[in-house]
């Protein structure tokens, strides 16, 4: 795998040392994070840590909500009852930018799920 939009919660599980989300990552040549995953990284990051973090989530490309990326996703909600907005709007910038879409939720079927979390993001 060579191209891929991580999902929050791989990133989440990298950042605390989980060797599941580094071994999903390593493959990733060209990485990239959709806008709400680096707006939920920001948010949960101790104000000490923001300049590391954002060095850090410069590594990927972060790509743009755009009005076709807003419609995948809202199709996606619409056929996932239950699949969180923030899940289908990375879904959805993986799936518009013809992206693998790495995440740790089962939920997410028919992508590359790299392991199975155990977090709630």
């Amino acid at each position: 795998m060579s191209d891929a939009v991580i999902d929050t919660g791989v990133l989440l599980d990298y950042l605390a040392g989980d060797e599941r989300a580094q071994r999903a990552i390593a493959p990733c040549v060209h990485r990239a994070i959709s806008v709400v995953t680096w707006l939920e990284l920001m948010a949960v990051c101790p104000a000490g840590q923001l300049d590391a973090a954002r060095g850090f989530l410069r590594t990927f490309e972060r790509l743009s909500i755009s009005e076709s990326v807003a419609d995948e996703a809202l199709r996606l909600v619409q056929a996932r009852p239950g699949l969180p907005l923030n899940r289908a709007l990375a879904w959805a910038t993986a799936r518009v930018n013809q992206l693998y879409f790495v995440t740790s939720e089962p939920a997410c079927a028919g992508l590359v799920l790299a392991y199975q979390g155990t977090k709630g993001t």
